[in-house]
């Protein structure tokens, strides 16, 4: 494990991302969500990318030098296609013109296409709840990367297809809620930490093609593979994954019906993912005073947290602590430790970090 300093790695990272074809604007701009993600312990949706982002551009399907363009603006209505540009960049549009738009019209929604990969989502989530909004999205790759299987079954048909809330906490807390969940067990990116890491994965969120748990996450095979490889399994597992399942469903539907861009069953299979989403922000204020809403969220906040820590019943394999924390408390209380302490990346991140700058005739800021 190495750790870096925060602001020398997004500062390796814009380097880096200029060298596969960004232009130095753009280039900042997805360096601040790459690395916000590893601040916040997101190490699945980081600078870990990067070398997937080169391979992505290397097969035409992400186009370094695009520009997002808003298709339909119906005022508190529009529709972003993103072009190929890279998804940070097309997510960044997104949030910003919901924030306008829901200021202006009490409501806004926002469909996107063509969005590459949109990152970290609770990062836009933030950016909403930031001007005090409410915040709602669904997202999946428009038919490409599937990793998912429904229930019962070990056939790849969906992507992790991830939905995301934001509150706003009115100052009643130093972060806002924000519950940012994959539709599957886990997110596909957190196969790619623990194997950076030479870590097993716990049986209950993968399954082979045999059927037999898998916990190896190597043998996922590519975010294109195919369905011989193993899958992930929908939310709730081998007990409710019916509810992942249906979940992935309306997933696909709102972000594809809403963004535009194909649903999985209209692309062949093993094509590359690319985003699509669909965005809502409401502004509270329009149904109750900031006031009422503020106490609401300090009651619940307190409510939860008087709620007995029991020894013998586990929070779960993926939580970040053995204690229940608020959803978005984990990346606030990350982002803390991470902002004076640097950031641990895996040896593996490393190498392949390295490996794309030796290509691109970079140096790069770590002892190999």
């Amino acid at each position: 494990m190495t750790t870096i300093d925060a602001e020398a790695l997004e500062a390796f990272a814009t380097e880096l991302l200029g060298g596969i074809g960004a232009p130095e604007s753009i280039a900042e701009k997805v360096a601040t969500s790459l690395v916000g993600a590893d601040v916040r312990g997101h190490t699945s949706h980081g600078v870990l990318r990067i070398p997937t982002y080169r391979a992505m551009i290397a097969d035409g399907v992400l186009v370094p030098d695009a520009t997002p363009e808003c298709v339909t603006d119906l005022g508190a209505i529009a529709v972003v296609d993103g072009r190929g540009a890279f998804g940070q960049f097309v997510g960044r549009m997104a949030a910003d013109h919901l924030c306008d738009r829901a200021s202006e019209h009490g409501l806004a929604a926002v469909g996107v296409r063509n969005g590459t990969h949109l990152g970290r989502m609770g990062e836009w989530a933030e950016r909403v709840a930031s001007e005090e909004l409410c915040y709602l999205s669904f997202v999946h790759t428009s038919g490409g990367g599937l990793v998912v299987a429904p229930a019962g079954s070990t056939t790849r048909r969906f992507s992790t297809n991830p939905v995301t809330c934001g509150v706003p906490t009115f100052d009643r807390l130093p972060f806002p809620l924000v519950l940012d969940m994959a539709t599957s067990q886990v997110a596909h990116g957190k196969l790619d930490a623990y194997e950076a890491d030479g870590r097993s994965i716990p049986g209950e969120w993968a399954v082979g093609g045999d059927g037999d748990p898998m916990t190896d996450p190597g043998e996922m095979g590519e975010f294109r593979a195919d369905e011989r490889w193993g899958a992930l399994r929908p939310l709730g597992g081998t007990t409710a994954g019916h509810k992942g399942t249906g979940l992935a469903m309306m997933a696909e539907l709102f972000a594809g019906i809403l963004g535009g861009g194909p649903v999985a069953g209209q692309r062949e299979p093993g094509a590359w993912f690319s985003n699509g989403a669909f965005m809502l922000a409401v502004d509270p204020a329009q149904f109750d005073d900031r006031g009422t809403a503020a106490r609401k969220v300090e009651a619940l906040v307190e409510h939860v947290r008087a709620a007995d820590s029991h020894p013998d019943v586990p929070v779960g394999d993926a939580a970040r602590d053995e204690e229940l924390l608020l959803p978005g408390e984990a990346e606030y209380l990350t982002r803390r430790e991470r902002t004076d302490g640097g950031v641990p990346l895996p040896d593996r991140v490393v190498d392949s970090l390295v490996d794309v700058a030796t290509e691109c005739g970079l140096d790069h800021p770590f002892t190999v």
